[in-house]
């Protein structure tokens, strides 16, 4: 998922976070690009509950790289979530 953060609505807002959905989670990314660093990070939802946000800068990297970046370790959390999951399930 990449997003182009240097776009703006019609109206001169800023744009809304990028969200894609990946094994029942909503992830939202949102990147922001400063003259000295481009930040960036991804809010977890998962039946519109909050369940958590990581966050990444870097002086040298676009901000297609970090919002890449920030969709992979995303992915990768959600990932582990379900694995714990169902491996709460098999234990009982």
């Amino acid at each position: 998922m990449t997003i182009d953060p240097t776009t703006t609505n019609p109206s001169g807002a800023a744009p809304r976070p990028a969200a894609s959905r990946y094994r029942g989670v909503d992830i939202r990314i949102d990147v922001e690009r400063t003259p000295d660093c481009t930040f960036g990070r991804a809010d977890l939802f998962e039946d519109t509950q909050f369940r958590g946000r990581l966050s990444i800068g870097s002086p040298d990297a676009t901000p297609e790289d970090v919002a890449n970046r920030l969709a992979r370790l995303a992915r990768a959390k959600v990932d582990i979530w379900r694995s714990v999951q169902r491996h709460r399930r098999t234990a009982h």
